[in-house]
């Protein structure tokens, strides 16, 4: 055969061969072809020395598209969909022993029950809980209790002054032995006085007035700043019971996992036992399953941790045995999960502006600091104070004679020299308005990032949480052909592992996503000021 014959040849093959499925189910007519285009006979082939051109041309493999050689197995299994991992409700599962591989150790994570608080509760029950028992709170009521004391006591120079004497006294005196008509004797006698005096200011340029202004906005303060810690609680006990939440699913998924592991080990045995894997994949596959027994028992170390700071955060005993409600669907959605609008930037600032009472808090003690500074520039100014007296004094030596006697008048007090005393108190209330004006910046400052970064992280979460699903699905989709493959003999125990290991981080991620997420939300509406409204 010449080669310009063979040219013509070829490009028929190649014609040929754009039916893929022709080529492939009849290679003979295509050396034929080729031979009676070329218009030479081909000579017959010797027994054992084969055609070239009949050999089987590579099979093409379409996109997404698996093919598979010929099983090892005679008989292979039926591929099936690998199964979505569904979790229990929390609570539903009887308590495993801790640790639950190894040596249990008995009591420590027996918890007790405590009076009038139920085992399992909602997160409005826990935030009443922790109302009721927090100490900060109670201390932030006592801190109130005192400035309104304080507001009593400023105000208690815009009333009269009234007070009552009663007094009697026996005096001796030697003067000299004098010896009176009535028998008695000089410089010895009785001295009986009752009276009564009653003060009223009645100018003082408005001092008092000041200061009475500077207390009130005090306690406003303080009233704010109670608010605050209420709020500060409130976050700390829904922190603390998705955390919670969140160590038990964890727990849940860790078990979850070392079923997998473990399902996957009886079928790298059975491999072996059939002769289709050596049996050193047994040794490799029990490694994960060592793994996964590991993760459970550090899971059930931090759900017991997470257990006693939700009891410590509502003002419990860590040993008291309360459990929260989960109130958040795993394996969906942010739009199914959370309830919260994602709002403007400028929109939350104006929000926690309006709401947050520790910002309040900073602008009531800039008032406060300025009606300070006022009662001290007050102090040079006089002040005017009306006064009455009256009363009965004996005038007999025996005490038994009384006459009544009173007064009425008024005293101006201009403070001419007080050693700089007034002077001294003018400057340390202007470096208080200073000083308060800092810390109302401050807040300012804190209060826009705080909004910033918790906007911000409940944007993620949420894009996270919606990630995670399609991370999960496609970690299940993964694991399923892998094990496939590898039931028939087509892919190694190494890509395997893999598919599990991608499998348990998937798991993790989700329940992750979800709790962080409500923990997204719980910082959202502190940072606002509105999460003691829930």
């Amino acid at each position: 055969m010449t080669r310009r014959a063979l040219v013509p040849g070829l490009a028929l093959a190649a014609l040929l061969m754009g039916s893929l499925g022709a080529a492939l189910a009849a290679p003979q007519q295509v050396a034929d072809a080729v031979d009676a285009q070329s218009g030479a006979t081909p000579p017959p082939a010797p027994a054992a020395t084969p055609n070239p051109l009949r050999r089987t041309p590579f099979p093409l493999v379409t996109p997404y598209q698996f093919v598979k050689p010929a099983p090892r197995v005679a008989a292979s299994p039926a591929i099936t969909p690998y199964p979505l991992v569904t979790l229990a409700p929390i609570g539903a599962s009887p308590p495993l022993p801790y640790p639950a591989y190894g040596t249990p150790v008995p009591g420590v994570d027996a918890g007790r029950s405590a009076p009038g608080i139920p085992q399992r509760v909602t997160l409005a029950q826990a935030l009443a809980i922790g109302f009721a028992g927090s100490p900060l709170l109670a201390a932030a009521q006592a801190d109130v209790g005192i400035q309104a004391a304080a507001v009593r006591l400023a105000r208690a120079g815009e009333l009269p002054s009234l007070t009552g004497t009663a007094n009697i006294s026996y005096s001796r005196s030697q003067l000299g032995y004098t010896q009176l008509p009535n028998g008695s004797v000089a410089g010895v006698g009785t001295n009986n006085t009752l009276s009564g005096s009653l003060s009223q200011l009645i100018f003082d340029g408005g001092k008092l007035a000041a200061a009475v202004r500077a207390a009130q906005r005090s306690e406003t303060a303080d009233a704010d700043t109670y608010r605050r810690e209420l709020q500060t609680v409130a976050f700390n006990v829904a922190s603390a019971y998705y955390n919670y939440l969140a160590a038990e699913r964890t727990t849940q998924v860790d078990l979850e996992i070392v079923k997998e592991d473990q399902v996957q080990l009886d079928l790298v045995k059975a491999q072996a036992d059939a002769g289709t894997v050596p049996p050193v994949d047994i040794i490799t596959a029990e490694f994960p399953v060592a793994q996964a027994r590991v993760a459970v028992v550090r899971a059930q170390g931090a759900e017991l941790a997470a257990a006693a700071a939700f009891s410590n955060a509502m003002g419990l005993d860590a040993n008291v045995n309360v459990q929260p409600i989960d109130d958040a669907p795993l394996f969906g959605t942010s739009s199914q999960i959370s309830t919260l609008p994602i709002p403007a930037y400028g929109d939350a600032i104006k929000r926690g502006l309006a709401m947050r009472p520790d910002y309040d808090a900073a602008l009531q003690s800039v008032e406060a600091a300025k009606y300070s500074l006022k009662a001290a520039v007050l102090g040079y100014v006089p002040s005017l104070v009306a006064s009455g007296n009256y009363g009965d004094t004996s005038t007999s030596i025996g005490g038994g004679v009384l006459r009544n006697s009173g007064s009425v008048g008024a005293a101006l007090n201009i403070p001419l020299f007080d050693q700089g005393t007034t002077a001294a108190n003018v400057a340390q209330a202007k470096a208080q308005v200073r000083l308060q004006q800092a810390n109302l910046k401050t807040e300012l400052l804190a209060l826009q990032l705080n909004v910033k970064q918790a906007l911000t992280n409940l944007v993620s979460a949420r894009a996270q949480l919606d990630q995670t699903q399609a991370e999960y699905l496609s970690a299940v989709a993964n694991l399923g052909a892998t094990e496939d493959q590898y039931k028939v003999g087509v892919t190694t125990l190494p890509l395997l592992l893999n598919a599990e290991t991608a499998l348990t981080q998937a798991l993790t991620d989700s329940v992750t996503a979800v709790y962080n997420l409500r923990l997204a939300e719980q910082s959202y509406l502190y940072a606002v000021g509105t999460n003691d409204q829930q």
